[in-house]
């Protein structure tokens, strides 16, 4: 799980190899632990659904659409404490 602030917002970046029960609880925590520690909502760029619905089971919500500079349209993505 990595950060990338773009235009004062602050983006979240998710590498996953292994998805289980137990690996969603301690990410949670993680997740939690480091957007508390922020103070400031997160957000997600979604090009696909399976993305999207990652995010969903995390706690992220739907926003609206944006057109990227390469032309394609993602759905933004939420998520506050």
């Amino acid at each position: 799980m990595y950060l990338e602030l773009f235009n004062n917002l602050y983006f979240l970046h998710t590498d996953v190899f292994r998805w289980s029960a137990e690996i969603k609880k301690k990410y949670l925590i993680d997740l939690n632990q480091l957007q508390s520690l922020l103070n400031a909502p997160l957000y997600g760029l979604v090009d696909n659904d399976k993305l999207g619905k990652f995010g969903e089971t995390i706690g992220f919500k739907f926003v609206n659409y944006a057109v990227g500079a390469d032309g394609h349209t993602y759905k933004i993505y939420y998520r506050s404490l």
